[in-house]
């Protein structure tokens, strides 16, 4: 399935924020930068005991720690260089991935690898999106990941010669101790001799309540920074497809307190900065907002705090 949004359009503002949380698991010799969760290991090391505390895409904690404790053979750099656009993974993300097998491979044997996060409130939702990719192969390399929380969902994902699929788990929540492991194991496709599959990087939204399935459209790679804001901000986007878009801000009781975007936009990268000293915005006073971003009528939101 090509990767595609996550959104919904909710009823209350208390329960509009998402935020969003990436990790690149690979080499270290090809980290991804800014805001992300570099789960990394040398070339030809074994990937296993690594824990790391996550932070989102503002570069805020998120209190959630990430340990890999089912280990993986060791590190993939044969992926794919130029992923679609529309994904939510940069290059450097696309290039690498841990991987494991189901027959000896330079000396090791891991049938199954995988992580657990910690820390998760119970009462949210938390959705995945997993990509990998393998090139310049022939056979087909799925890979199942079993993600257990309260519930329990199966996604599958065929990485070779992948530049624009993913698997999604949507809405999950964690266990009542705050955690939700996943484990990734060849999958009922896989036609490789010695089952290799593969885990390349992962998008988790974390929403107050669940993802409609039937609103992912259009809208990939929302961030929103710096966040808190002193003097300005940036808001950046990836449009799946050309559509009107909008974006206004509210305070916390839902009212209306600007409208800073409302356009037709191509297909791409989108950017859009806000500055305190203009003139319409030099009276806001400090507190939280609320950014709604609209495209062709379907909405997500993201927590602005202005100091």
């Amino acid at each position: 399935m090509k990767k595609i949004t996550l959104i919904i359009a909710l009823v209350s503002y208390a329960s509009f924020a998402q935020d969003y949380t990436y990790v690149d698991f690979g080499i270290t010799t090809n980290t991804t930068p800014g805001n992300w969760n570099n789960v990394a290991v040398a070339n030809a090391a074994s990937a296993s005991g690594i824990t790391l505390g996550l932070i989102d895409s503002n570069g805020a904690s998120t209190g959630v720690t990430l340990t890999i404790d089912d280990a993986f053979n060791t590190v993939n750099t044969a992926g794919n260089t130029s992923p679609d656009p529309s994904l939510p993974f940069p290059s450097t993300a696309a290039a690498d991935s841990f991987f494991g097998s189901t027959t000896t491979f330079q000396g090791a044997l891991e049938p199954t690898g995988g992580f657990t996060l910690t820390g998760l409130d119970p009462a949210k939702y938390y959705s995945f999106s997993i990509f990998a990719s393998r090139n310049g192969v022939t056979d087909n390399r799925e890979a199942q990941y079993t993600l257990v929380g309260s519930t329990t969902s199966v996604v599958a994902l065929n990485s070779s010669n992948n530049t624009m699929n993913t698997a999604d788990a949507l809405n999950l929540q964690s266990n009542a101790s705050g955690e939700i492991s996943l484990t990734a194991a060849p999958g009922p496709n896989n036609d490789n001799g010695s089952g290799f599959y593969y885990l390349g990087a992962l998008e988790m939204i974390t929403s107050d309540a669940p993802l409609s399935v039937d609103s992912f459209d259009l809208i990939s790679k929302l961030i929103v920074f710096p966040n808190p804001v002193s003097d300005r901000f940036e808001v950046k986007l990836a449009m799946n497809e050309a559509s009107n878009l909008k974006i206004e801000m509210f305070d916390i009781n839902g009212r209306l307190i600007s409208s800073l975007l409302n356009e037709e936009m191509q297909a791409g990268e989108v950017s859009y900065v806000w500055e305190r000293n203009s003139d319409k915005n030099r009276s806001l006073s400090a507190g939280t907002y609320i950014l709604e971003i609209t495209a062709n009528g379907k909405k997500s939101t993201s927590k602005l705090i202005l100091k």
